[in-house]
């Protein structure tokens, strides 16, 4: 044990001296005077609590140091998971079904029996290996095969062994036994982890190695998106192992019903097999595709035979309302172009004198109309009631999209439709120029300009159109995305401008004689379909709806894969849109059979809330998110979400020994098949890295804290006044 203090020695040497002296001086001569033994008996006293102040004020610090081995440890890591259901397979003795749990247990016991029973010094705790690991306990105190299940929908080595060095880091790891097969499906690649790993990881390869005979669903592939009565293809890739000459049936179902099917013959070896498929929705809604190919004898698993994707199906026909100023030929191109989108219903109206229409009444709910187009509507003789339906109905939300003709009133423009029109009408003028359409060098890549079969810059070639010499411009929230060129002079002019502002989408193109790019001459033929992809992608960016709810709560993904973790996203505004961080979100999850589960959703900063429900069984689910705030409520959200069946488990049926000896290889560790586990402990032992830890460990007692002193200082200074006292002194 050693001492330290503060201040210097000689600093508390002086004091003890000083200390000394004044106790001297206190008791040489007394009155009335005392033999030596009570003289030095009452200067003890005093000397004693002024060394002890002393040393206290020094605050003196005891130290002892003391060296202890400790024993090696090992981490033996076992792959819980249900992979090994079926990698363990032929290992286990089993032909053509997957093991039972006791025959699981055997086959990773073999190891766990060989670290008992050789030669290898230490501590052996076992994890548990599946989405991370778990402490299962210590080899040869208890039984911690009796807790694995071999259940674990996931294998994420990487995140096992990271987990295995933090829960150990306080002890002497000195190595790690991965007993797996190998096969990883989740989390970052094991071999980075194992690189920079602090200690050798040591493999096991449990199952077998060989190919065997298997088909499965790999993949499907589809449109997120997809349209009542339009026919959605289904691309599905099939993975056949050492079926050469089955015949297997590939079928595409939901709600129990068979939408598709097909016969494919399979080839030798192993190989991907591409299957079209297709579904024609009936109905708008989430819609769970389920893609599940007939088994062949002898495989491996069936669990793999499948696999499920959701589609939202929308709406296939999108409503249009077109109105014309008048027959003209702009209005008749642009009702041509969208009658013959197959996916569009086409609602058209031409002005006839006196105040009604050709086509029949204006509908009573223009709300019911997904787009108002105004085909050169209005000329000035529609009746000034028919104008203010229509502009109220755009003011109201509905989409606009105006289209110049020559007979178009711009008067009305201004008044009734100046707080919808993407443009501002500032000086109106008569008359009409030639001017070519020249699309905004910053704005090419926008999606109206993204037309299949023609590029962006045959528009350079079509027929100028006419542009009125009414001064156009437009607000800052606008976007423009061509301007006008006259005479190969380019102007500041707007000549197809869109605008977006309160959830409220309209778009313009302030150029007239647009039926001359629908009838091209032959030697533009390439430009043909300029024209009809503008009038249709014009329609469909205004018929997007902008999501200006205050609640907005969404899964991460429409469909989930079996045994993965299902997330919520969510952001929270109030009235002005402003984000709302301390609200209280609750989403209740209800699940196929009609149990509902509650959750709060977590905050994370500017509105923005997340949720982790975990993992849930197969099945389509409805959710329901509500926001509040001090009690008031914000708005809610709702929607629907799928999860599949737990495959990922079985996407490969064989051990990967290549890569257990990769894992080795780059932490410093050996490589074993499960013929050789006898030689595991010899192996570890011989290492030289699993050895005993001297452990120096050093106490410090902090003396001048101690109350111990203190009491004895008072205890020492009691006894000199109360002998003094019994003494006679003054």
């Amino acid at each position: 044990m050693s001492f330290s203090f503060a201040y210097p020695g000689w600093l508390l040497a002086l004091a003890l001296v000083a200390a000394g002296g004044l106790t001297y001086g206190t008791y040489r001569n007394t009155v009335p005077a005392l033999s030596p033994p009570r003289r030095a008996l009452l200067a003890g006293c005093r000397f004693l609590a002024l060394a002890l102040i002393c040393l206290l004020l020094f605050q003196p610090v005891a130290q002892q140091v003391e060296e202890r081995e400790r024993p090696p440890l090992l981490a033996v890591l076992i792959d819980d998971s249900e992979s090994l259901r079926v990698t363990a397979t032929q290992a286990a003795g089993a032909t053509g079904r997957p093991p039972a749990d006791d025959g699981l247990r055997s086959a990773v016991g073999a190891v766990t029996d060989a670290l008992q029973t050789g030669d290898l010094s230490g501590e052996q705790r076992a994890f548990a290996l599946a989405d991370g690991a778990r402490a299962v306990g210590t080899l040869g105190e208890d039984a911690p095969l009796d807790s694995l299940s071999f259940t674990g929908p996931r294998t994420n080595i990487a995140a096992a062994l990271q987990q295995v060095r933090d829960a150990l880091q306080d002890e002497n790891l000195q190595g790690v036994a991965l007993v797996s097969d190998g096969r990883y499906n989740a989390g970052r690649n094991p071999l980075y982890v194992a690189e920079r790993f602090p200690v050798p990881i040591h493999t096991v390869t449990v199952g077998d190695t060989t190919r065997q005979r298997d088909v499965q669903v790999r993949r499907v592939t589809t449109n997120d998106i997809a349209y009542v009565d339009t026919e959605l293809p289904v691309q599905v890739g099939l993975r056949s192992e050492d079926a050469g000459g089955e015949t297997v049936s590939v079928r595409l179902r939901s709600g129990g019903e068979t939408l598709d099917a097909q016969d494919v013959r399979l080839p030798s070896g192993t190989a991907e097999v591409p299957v079209d498929l297709a579904v024609t929705p009936d109905e708008a809604g989430l819609q769970r595709l389920t893609v599940e190919v007939s088994g062949v004898s002898g495989e491996a698993t069936a669990r793999n035979n499948r696999r499920s994707v959701s589609v939202r199906v929308l709406e296939s026909k999108r409503s249009v309302l077109v109105l014309a100023a008048a027959p003209s030929p702009t209005f008749a191109a642009v009702r041509r172009v969208l009658e013959q989108n197959a996916n569009t219903e086409v609602t058209a109206r031409t002005p006839r004198p006196g105040g009604r229409f050709l086509e029949g009444p204006l509908p009573e709910d223009l709300s019911a109309f997904d787009v108002i187009v105004c085909a050169g509507f209005p000329s000035e003789a529609v009746p000034g009631s028919v104008v203010d339906r229509v502009a109220t109905a755009a003011e109201n939300g509905r989409p606009t999209v105006f289209f110049l003709d020559r007979q178009t009133d711009l008067t009305a423009w201004r008044d009734a439709f100046g707080s919808v029109l993407p443009v501002t009408v500032d000086d109106l003028r008569p008359g009409f120029t030639d001017a070519a359409f020249r699309p905004a060098p910053d704005r090419r890549q926008h999606p109206v300009f993204d037309i299949d079969g023609a590029s962006i810059d045959l528009f350079n070639r079509l027929p100028p159109l006419e542009t009125s010499d009414t001064r156009f411009q437009a607000p800052p929230d606008a976007t423009v995305l061509a301007r006008s060129t006259v005479r190969d002079v380019a102007l500041n002019d707007p000549l197809l401008v869109l605008r977006s502002r309160a959830g409220q989408r309209s778009a313009a193109l302030l150029g007239t004689r647009t039926w001359r790019w629908a009838n091209l001459p032959s030697d533009l033929a390439s430009a043909d379909p300029l024209w009809p992809g503008l009038v249709s992608n014009l329609v469909r960016w205004a018929a997007v709806r902008q999501d200006d709810r205050p609640v907005r709560v969404r899964p991460v993904e429409s469909t989930f894969g079996g045994g993965e973790r299902v997330e919520f996203t969510g952001q929270v505004y109030d009235e002005s849109l402003t984000p709302v961080d301390d609200a209280s979100v609750e989403v209740t999850v209800t699940a196929p059979d009609s149990t509902q589960y509650p959750y709060t959703m977590e905050p994370v900063g500017n509105g923005r809330y997340v949720l982790d429900v975990g993992m849930l069984p197969e099945g389509t689910y409805t959710y329901r998110a509500a926001a509040e705030q001090g009690g008031a409520s914000l708005g809610t959200d709702r929607g629907q979400f799928s999860v599949g069946p737990l495959t990922l488990e079985y996407r490969e049926t064989t051990a990967d020994a290549a890569f257990m000896r990769q894992i080795a290889a780059r932490s410093g560790g050996t490589a074993l098949s499960t013929d050789q586990i006898g030689d595991l402990p010899n192996r570890i032992a011989a290492s030289g890295t699993f050895t005993p830890q001297v452990v120096t460990e050093t106490r410090e007692a902090e003396l001048w804290r101690a109350s111990a002193f203190l009491a004895a200082i008072l205890a020492l200074l009691a006894a000199e006044w109360t002998l003094r006292k019994r003494f006679g002194l003054v």
